[in-house]
């Protein structure tokens, strides 16, 4: 997609499902270094191996719904039609390791117009979910989008 949806493009039946992503070792490690995730949860393989309840390395959940977003960014979805992200609220349901793969389920949940006029804010629920279909994490963002009316001005 070279450029995402205008404001009026939102419709009751607008839905997009993202492309899978894998949850590599190294984006975890480095994740975690960048953000100091110190906790031996995510540092320390040995403790992780011994730990009844960890499977294998686990991906902090602030690293999935950055890769959950980046997904829908590398689609194009806000590409010169977003203006800025206003809010998510995330939910973390089930915990996602090194080696799942991840996609971002869209679906439209509501929008209002700004008191101006090139602008909206748009409302959408996500369920990202991983490999099994399972889902992982669930979350509302809300968005200003361009409206057709600011293509119009410019142009």
């Amino acid at each position: 997609m070279k450029e995402g949806l205008y404001f009026e493009e939102y419709a009751e039946d607008w839905t997009y499902q993202s492309a899978y992503c894998d949850v590599t070792e190294e984006g975890v490690a480095n994740f975690v270094e960048l953000h100091g995730f110190t906790s031996p949860t995510y540092t320390d393989m040995n403790y992780v191996k011994s730990s009844r309840e960890y499977g294998g390395r686990m991906a902090p959940g602030l690293h999935v719904l950055s890769l959950a977003e980046g997904l829908l960014l590398h689609a194009g979805l806000t590409t010169r039609r977003g203006i800025f992200l206003m809010e998510l609220t995330p939910r973390f349901l089930k915990p996602v390791f090194v080696g799942d793969a991840i996609a971002n389920r869209v679906r439209f949940k509501s929008k209002r117009l700004t008191s101006k006029p090139d602008r909206g804010v748009v409302m959408t629920d996500h369920e990202v979910i991983n490999w099994k279909e399972e889902i992982v994490l669930s979350y509302t963002s809300t968005r200003m989008i361009r409206t057709r009316q600011y293509r119009d001005e410019a142009a």
